[in-house]
This record gives C-alpha cells, sequence and structure tokens, in this order.
C-alpha cells in the first residue's frame, strides 16, 4: 500500500509539472479548473451509509486539459463504525476521458486515503466505464477494480446506469438516473452483493439538487462486510454548487 506522504507529493508534482507547461507551451484554455462542494443528509457509497447516518460535506478540486487528462482531489467526512477512528476520505485521482459523438469514455486511478489509528483502511482502484446517448437517454456501463481492497483481497465493482432528461419545471432541468450494481470479493467472509440507486436531480446554473433512494441485499446476520449495518435501504437529499 502506498504512503501518505508519497501520494501527497505524488499529487503535488503532478500539479507543478502541469502548470508550466500550460503557460509555456500551450494555450491557457488548454487546462480548466473546476471545483464543487456538497451538503447531503448523508453520503452513500455503493449502497454503504458511511456517515452514520449524519450530514455529509465533501469538496473536489480538478485540473483537467483538453486532451482529455485529468488529475484531482476529492475529500469528505467519513464514519465506518466502532474501532475504525475514521472521520475523513480523501480520494486522490488521475485519468483520461473523452467524448466521440454520442460516445463518452473514461478510464483512471483512484487512491482511497482514509486515514486511522486503528487499522489500514485505504486502498486503490482502477476503473473504466463507457456511455452512449440516444436522444437525450444515455445508458452507461462500468467497473472499478481494487487488488488490495482494505477489507482484504481484492474486490471487483460493476454497474449498469441510465440518466435520462425528464424535462424542465420553475426554469431548473431535471434528470433521473438509475443504477444498478454488483460488488464482488476474493475475501469470501465478507460477501458479494448487489445495490441499486435512484436520483432525481434539478440542475440550475452552477446549483444541483438531488433526492435520492438506495438499498442492498446485504444481509447483516450473513455478511462479514465492515459497513454491513448500514447497508439497508435509505433516503436521501443533497445540494452541489460549482464555483
Amino acid at each position: 500500500m502506498k504512503s501518505r506522504l508519497f501520494d501527497i507529493l505524488a499529487f503535488a508534482g503532478l500539479t507543478s509539472l502541469a502548470l508550466p507547461v500550460a503557460a509555456a507551451d500551450a494555450p491557457a484554455s488548454a487546462f480548466h479548473w473546476d471545483s464543487g462542494a456538497v451538503l447531503a443528509t448523508d453520503r452513500v457509497f455503493r449502497g454503504q451509509r458511511q456517515t452514520g447516518g449524519d450530514l455529509a460535506v465533501s469538496g473536489e478540486v480538478k485540473l483537467s486539459h483538453d486532451s482529455g487528462a485529468y488529475t484531482g482531489i476529492w475529500a469528505g467526512n467519513l464514519d465506518l463504525g466502532p474501532g475504525t477512528d475514521t472521520s475523513a476520505e480523501i480520494d486522490w485521482f488521475a485519468g483520461w476521458g473523452k467524448r466521440y459523438d454520442k460516445w463518452s469514455v473514461n478510464a483512471g486511478y483512484l487512491y482511497r486515503q482514509r486515514p486511522s489509528g486503528t487499522m489500514s483502511l485505504d486502498f486503490q482502484e482502477a476503473t473504466a466505464s463507457v456511455a452512449y446517448d440516444i436522444d437525450g437517454v444515455r445508458p452507461g456501463i462500468g467497473m472499478y477494480w481494487s487488488w488490495d481492497y482494505f477489507q482484504g483481497g481484492s474486490s471487483i465493482y460493476t454497474y449498469a446506469n441510465l440518466r435520462a432528461r425528464l424535462g424542465d419545471v420553475l426554469g431548473m432541468r431535471l434528470i433521473g438516473i438509475a443504477t444498478a450494481g454488483h460488488y464482488d470479493f476474493s475475501n469470501g467472509a465478507i460477501g458479494d452483493y448487489n445495490d441499486m440507486d435512484l436520483r432525481v436531480i434539478a440542475k440550475r446554473g452552477d446549483w444541483e439538487y438531488s433526492v435520492g433512494y438506495s438499498d442492498t441485499d446485504v444481509r447483516s446476520a450473513h455478511s462479514g462486510l465492515l459497513t454491513r449495518a448500514n447497508a439497508g435501504p435509505r433516503l436521501r437529499a443533497q445540494v452541489l454548487v460549482m464555483f
């Protein structure tokens, strides 16, 4: 597992290298900074509630290039339950994503850092996804593969989703998203499971509001999943702002 210092230095080095290139060898418009913040009633990660039912606050900063390359950092509060001594997650990521006519493709790497004084909770993932636009409807599929999942062994999370334009209400664009996923673990003690998530998003300018419902087929009595007690049905709402 990478050290936290290595990841911090790697990210700082990548950013410091990118900025001079933008200034000297490419037009300023070739690089773009994006940032945003989210306030939610709960954080749900692949069907698992991860803030213990408390408010979830997170933010992201991303540097992208017209070629499709990008890198960034996401951070938010976290509570994985008794004994884990977690209060935050910091995700460092890099990848490439591009749109070709109606096709959208993406491939990337994430280092999920979860500082803890009692156990090792960090893990790494590689991801790939593809989506296709069909007159306002966008079906897509994707996967996340971790070769050092924090509960031991490896894991593969695969999903399919459907994103659809629902119309406009009060000057806001409405979007519906339905996602179904499957988590497969090489550590048989954890127990594979399925999850689903439904969301309706209202967008106006730089603001985005959403309500959602998620659930899994995790059975606490038969699962070794660390967050098994937080993998049941859940309603949530969130507000996102880009700046």
